[in-house]
């Protein structure tokens, strides 16, 4: 059975912002994670930020369940990829420096999210950061759904023993144009499990 995103695999990227985009989420997460380490981009789809933080130094893996989306990542971080449910990682406990979300949390219902942040506290060693894209319907100018509202969000990382450890933010131009007129701002948070 195909998802749709296996069925928007070839111009998936494109129709994001494509590299400029990548390349500003992951200078984003750079900002908020020195120096860089193993990483793990949950549900990081076509590899495309994964590939832009390899550039950056950071030695990352990404993990996505769509065959079309991966074969893509593939090609840009051969041995690199990983077929995995962004609720039940296939890796052992504490042995990430940080796991990103860059636009996941917002596309999936309150009660899944919540398990990709334990899940995410669980891989995470202690002083290990989680950095995610929060509140993305509002960087568009419309009214926000609950799954990534920033203080909920703040809130289940919180009772997973993470502690909010920054923000930043990045631009990108999307072709499906945003209701503010301007290129999009998407929030990026940080939470650190302690150490």
């Amino acid at each position: 059975m195909s998802s749709s995103y296996d069925v928007e695999a070839p111009v998936y990227d494109e129709s994001r912002g494509g590299r400029a985009r990548a390349r500003d989420a992951a200078l984003a997460v750079s900002r908020l994670v020195r120096p860089p380490g193993r990483l793990l981009d949950v549900a990081g789809g076509t590899g495309i930020v994964s590939a832009e933080l390899a550039a950056l130094g950071f030695d990352t893996v990404v993990a996505d369940l769509s065959p079309g989306v991966l074969a893509l990542a593939v090609r840009r971080l051969p041995g690199r990829v990983l077929v995995a449910s962004r609720e039940r990682l296939p890796v052992a406990d504490a042995c990430v420096d940080v796991v990103t979300t860059v636009w996941l949390l917002h596309l999936i219902p309150p009660v899944l999210a919540d398990a990709v942040v334990a899940e995410a506290s669980r891989v995470l060693r202690p002083g290990g950061t989680f950095v995610t894209t929060v509140d993305k319907a509002q960087a568009h100018g419309r009214r926000g759904g609950p799954a990534d509202d920033r203080d909920r969000v703040t809130a289940v990382a919180g009772a997973h023993g993470l502690s909010a450890a920054g923000w930043t933010s990045f631009t990108g131009a999307s072709p499906w144009g945003s209701a503010t007129r301007s290129d999009p701002v998407f929030p990026l948070v940080a939470y650190r499990r302690a150490g």
